[in-house]
């Protein structure tokens, strides 16, 4: 009953739809800028990171200041400005003639994309009811995680058979078809007193954060949250010289590696949908030990033979992404539950923003540790503090009784 209720919920469905082509969209680009970067402009490396970077620092900067806005104004609109100013900027994509233009639309993407995701929380908080929210979010983390899978898949096979220019513009449509979708949503009862009395309230780019640290549930959450993303970022950075020291079929195993992690997540998000979480702190911290422990066990693999290695090593990361998406998807699950609809924008812009700064920290010390202690320790320094901090956090719960049995009734006072 609860799955056929909630696909008979017209909004709901227009903002999922919406979601898929615009994330879709987000990762068939990033697909092909690096392929029109690495053919066309010829690229070094450190001038794929400064790309990556354009990308990454508006919603580090821009983030707290579009939750703001999500929490005055109409959420609808805020939409519609992202993906008409997405789907523009890509049509210039095909005129550029050197990397700093090409960082330039970058830029101006990350922008666009920072008020998407707090606009679009609150509008599934509007949109679901109390006992559709888990299956709700748990849906929406399912196109994100299924994005990531398909979409450069998509985009490599689109390479292969049109120009860049032709790619570029199947992109932008992309972002239209999203845009036609969010002309479908209604604008509810919540979205006019919002506006009327947007100009009314006081509001600073902070809020979202005091939001959070006045929560000590989901304070120590997002702390959770962070760590698992940075110390993801912090391998990742390093994985294929990880592969590259100690087999030869780096590709082979990479490729299969990274299949198995997104199928790892994809269960875990599907498996979210229908199970009733009744420990949200538990889901969290048994998360953090697994991706530790399938770090640990993917040190233990360069110690077998290669070609056991090449079926051990895919089922470590698949437990890795099982692992990081039950963190990731219990914590927007748990958001969502805890906080009141109009405050919601306040808190997706501050953790939207913290996402950027952890992911862009480990991205820059992952190169950096492993140059100094080499990539091997680097691996098992961060599965040692992962098991260490879901140690801390498990004891912080023994210790913290309003956390033993999370109910979303009493954290949803506490967050107001």
């Amino acid at each position: 009953m609860k799955s056929r209720s909630i696909y008979k919920n017209v909004q709901y469905m227009n903002i999922l739809i919406a979601q898929i082509f615009s994330s879709f969209a987000d990762w068939m680009f990033l697909i092909c800028m690096l392929a029109l970067a690495a053919v066309d402009l010829g690229v070094s490396s450190i001038e794929i990171s400064i790309l990556m970077l354009a990308f990454a620092l508006p919603q580090l900067f821009v983030s707290p200041l579009a939750g703001v806005m999500a929490d005055r104004f109409d959420r609808k609109y805020l939409l519609l400005f992202s993906e008409i100013g997405r789907a523009c900027v890509v049509l210039f994509t095909p005129i550029v003639s050197d990397v700093y233009s090409l960082a330039m639309i970058l830029l101006l993407l990350g922008l666009f994309k920072s008020f998407f995701i707090p606009a679009k929380s609150g509008k599934l908080k509007e949109t679901l009811r109390a006992e559709q929210l888990q299956e709700g979010v748990a849906l929406s983390g399912m196109v994100d995680h299924a994005s990531k899978i398909f979409g450069p898949s998509l985009g490599g096979i689109l390479i292969a058979t049109f120009s860049f220019s032709t790619l570029f513009y199947v992109v932008s449509s992309a972002y239209f078809l999203s845009v036609i979708s969010i002309l479908l949503i209604k604008k509810d009862q919540f979205s006019v007193s919002q506006t009327n009395s947007a100009m009314k309230k006081k509001s600073t780019n902070l809020e979202g954060f005091q939001m959070i640290t006045s929560s000590p549930f989901l304070f120590i959450a997002t702390v959770a949250m962070a760590s698992g993303l940075f110390f993801i970022q912090l391998v990742d950075s390093q994985l294929v010289l990880f592969l590259d020291q100690f087999f030869t079929r780096t590709s082979q195993i990479l490729g299969f590696s990274m299949g198995a992690s997104g199928a790892g997540t994809l269960l875990i998000t599907a498996l979210l949908r229908k199970r009733n979480i009744r420990n949200y702190f538990r889901n969290m911290y048994s998360g953090i030990f697994m991706l530790g422990v399938s770090f640990l066990l993917a040190i233990l693999c360069t110690y077998v033979p290669e070609q056991l290695a090449t079926l051990f090593i895919p089922v470590c990361f698949f437990i890795g992404g099982f692992a990081i998406g039950l963190v990731l998807v219990t914590f927007q699950i748990v958001v969502q539950v805890v906080t009141p609809v109009d405050k919601i924008g306040r808190i997706f812009g501050a953790i939207s923003s913290i996402s950027s700064f952890v992911t862009i920290l480990g991205l820059a010390l992952g190169g950096v540790i492993a140059q100094l202690i080499g990539v091997h320790l680097t691996i098992l320094l961060t599965a040692s503090c992962l098991v260490i901090l879901s140690s801390i956090l498990k004891l912080y719960q023994t210790k913290t009784s309003h956390t033993s049995s999370i109910q979303p009734i009493q954290l949803e006072k506490e967050v107001m």
